[in-house]
């Protein structure tokens, strides 16, 4: 049991969860539609139906059959959700959300459908790791493949719900992000195509770029390249992690994610080369432009001066597949088998590297999506996590009757753009002179003030300038609560303590809701952020209080001289007569000259 249960939670069995949800077993609101179904066909038909690529987002309709083949079998014409049976590694449960006719199932699954219970949540629901592993660990069967869940447990399975609307909001924010995952899928997919065919035409010569007209010829890559395989691991300059030390690769294989062995200090082979598989995926090619080293199984092609362009035969190889595998017992492909090989390219190695070019920035623009496409998985995962344990609320609770007479004190909504762009400026910042709570304080009041960001703060004057000490301490409840920042306390020897901020690897979740802000305002963000780093924090003190008298004049419309800043300045606290006036007037030149300069946003900062 936890005791620190926050106010609107409860603990169960499950965990804690929301005073408004509930924990049942699945049977409680919902019935298989009967166990078994057999459509005549091979039982596995339709298990294969649903386990194509295509399938993911979990909507595709289920196989429709005709009714007279099906007379005596039962049919489904809801929606229905479909958990398999069998003790399988990849997905598990689908959810299909209408139908065409009547429909069949595969005796693999179990269909369930219910009327109390928005299906496309329970989908996602069950559909976590967590679900999977419990099923997968229940199994009961004479082999792995063989294993299976019986409809009872299936039944037998404990869920939280929140309310209805609240299940609904939630699928539909899950199945948004999948739909985001599903299109950049298809995009990548095409432009993989687009890639496929523009090798084609341009690596055998069969469209030639504008300004090219030489033949090509044929050679051996020996002609061209010192070929050699790669040799033993010298364990004094050898690490399994890279370290400051030890931070050249060391390659196995030429599949960089599976390749990657370990790290040395004294790389053999220089950046440009082409590394070959020659043991597990023979002759595929990679194209390294950095220092590395390699192992047995690699063979490393090094050009002969600038005659070829390694880019360009890393393309090819891949492409054509020339090698040709002599060797008996296990597959292997050896130094003189890849030297002899004969390829045909380009003369001028200015062609070479025209072709190479063009492909690397279709390899880029593929990377750029795949990599935008893993923010958005990790977003969904981190969703997840919160969303169906109730951590974050999507529909907001009905407020409780309060008898009349009873003063209710007012409450204050402070958005989640607080916590993003706080996150932000901690893991951009947290390195920076004058680290500290005071110095995050200073630094979200300019940003917001300067990019006009409603982050629900109400400051007021104090000491060190503008503080809103209720927006600070909801900063650290969520940094607190979502593990994203770690907040450091120390003692100083005059005895006063002082806190500053540390980012945690979950800092990533802050930075992928963070990417979603428009580009030109996160470059100003992130431009005023490395402005502020670069000062320490009686800097940041200046500019902050300098920029807050201003802004208050420019609201209340007053004069506005150097003189009046200055004089506002001083009469912010008794604590600014540490400054010296030089210095402020150098602070307001500064914030001229950098453009940090209100406009009259914002509320007006006075004492409480």
């Amino acid at each position: 049991m936890n005791n620190n249960i926050l106010q609107g939670y409860k603990q169960t069995e499950l965990g804690i969860i929301p005073e408004d949800w509930e924990m049942i077993s699945i049977k409680e609101r919902g019935y298989l539609v009967k166990d078994g179904i057999n459509p005549m066909l091979s039982p596995n038909v339709l298990f294969w139906e649903y386990s194509m690529p295509a399938f993911d987002n979990g909507k595709q309709p289920t196989l429709s059959l005709g009714e007279e083949m099906h007379s005596d079998r039962t049919v489904i014409r809801d929606s229905v959700l479909l958990f398999n049976k069998l003790n399988v590694r990849q997905q598990r449960v689908w959810f299909v959300e209408s139908l065409s006719g009547n429909s069949v199932c595969s005796m693999e699954f179990l269909p369930y459908v219910s009327k109390s219970i928005n299906l496309e949540f329970l989908y996602h629901y069950l559909k976590t790791n967590v679900v999977t592993d419990y099923f997968n660990g229940i199994s009961k069967g004479t082999s792995n493949s063989q294993k299976r869940i019986t409809p009872q447990d299936f039944l037998d399975y404990k869920v939280i719900l929140p309310p209805i609307a609240e299940q609904r909001a939630i699928a539909e924010a899950l199945s948004d992000v999948d739909g985001l995952i599903a299109a950049l899928d298809k995009k990548i997919a095409k432009k993989r195509l687009l890639k496929q065919g523009a090798m084609q035409q341009l690596l055998t010569g069969k469209k030639r770029l504008p300004g090219f007209t030489d033949e090509w010829v044929e050679y051996e890559l020996k002609d061209y390249f010192e070929i050699t395989a790669g040799g033993d691991v010298d364990i004094d300059k050898f690490s399994s992690v890279k370290t400051s030390y030890c931070k050249y690769p060391i390659y196995s294989n030429s599949l960089d994610k599976e390749g990657l062995y370990g790290y040395t200090s004294r790389p053999n082979y220089s950046a440009g080369s082409v590394t070959i598989t020659g043991r597990g995926t023979l002759g595929h090619a990679e194209y390294r432009d950095y220092a590395f080293d390699a192992i047995v199984r690699l063979i490393v092609m090094t050009p002969k001066g600038n005659r070829v362009c390694g880019l360009f035969i890393k393309e090819l190889l891949n492409l054509t597949e020339p090698f040709i595998f002599e060797s008996t017992g296990v597959p292997q492909l050896t130094s003189p088998q890849v030297g002899s090989t004969k390829i045909k390219v380009p003369q001028k190695i200015e062609e070479q590297q025209a072709i190479a070019t063009i492909l690397s920035d279709m390899d880029k623009e593929i990377a750029d999506l795949e990599a935008l496409r893993d923010k958005y998985r990790l977003l969904k995962s981190g969703m997840m996590q919160k969303l169906l344990t109730g951590q974050i609320r999507l529909v907001k609770q009905q407020a409780k009757i309060i008898p009349l007479g009873v003063e209710v004190p007012a409450v204050r909504e402070i958005p989640i753009d607080a916590h993003i762009i706080a996150g932000h400026i901690v893991n951009r910042s947290y390195q920076s002179r004058g680290w500290g709570r005071t110095k995050l304080q200073k630094s979200l009041h300019l940003i917001g003030y300067c990019m006009q960001l409603n982050l629900g703060n109400e400051y007021i004057r104090n000491t060190a300038g503008p503080d809103d000490q209720q927006l600070m301490n909801y900063i650290d409840q969520k940094f607190k609560q979502y593990r994203h920042v770690k907040r450091v306390c120390e003692k100083l020897p005059d005895g006063k303590t002082h806190y500053s901020y540390t980012p945690t690897p979950m800092i990533q979740e802050v930075e992928i809701a963070y990417e979603q802000y428009p580009k030109e305002l996160r470059d100003k963000i992130d431009a005023l952020i490395d402005k502020l780093k670069t000062m320490n924090l009686p800097c940041a003190e200046m500019i902050s209080t300098l920029y807050a008298v201003w802004n208050n004049r420019i609201i209340k419309q007053e004069q506005i001289t150097d003189d009046l800043l200055i004089a506002d300045f001083y009469a912010w606290s008794t604590h600014k007569a540490d400054f010296e006036e030089t210095r402020v007037r150098k602070a307001l030149n500064y914030m001229r000259k950098e453009n940090i300069i209100p406009v009259g946003w914002g509320k007006y900062i006075d004492k409480r």
